[in-house]
């Protein structure tokens, strides 16, 4: 099962998003990759896929951790 995290920007933060719900707003956009690349290498540890999402503004970056490969491949 495919895990998507959001990293969206707010007025003055940004939100780390888990399947589209709120999951906790960080006070700037490293801590939120941070936070968002965590949650996703802990997804591959329960066998999940995981696929990060940065929208900062015109921009969709997009990053996809395998579950059954130890190294992160980028769709």
């Amino acid at each position: 099962m495919t895990k998507v995290f959001e990293i969206v920007p707010r007025r003055g933060s940004w939100d780390v998003l888990h399947n589209h719900v709120g999951f906790r707003m960080c006070p700037g956009k490293r801590e939120a990759i941070r936070l968002a690349l965590t949650l996703g290498r802990m997804q591959r540890r329960l066998g999940d896929e995981a696929e990060i999402v940065l929208r900062d503004g015109e921009r969709q970056i997009r990053h996809r951790i395998s579950a059954d490969s130890r190294y992160s491949a980028r769709a």
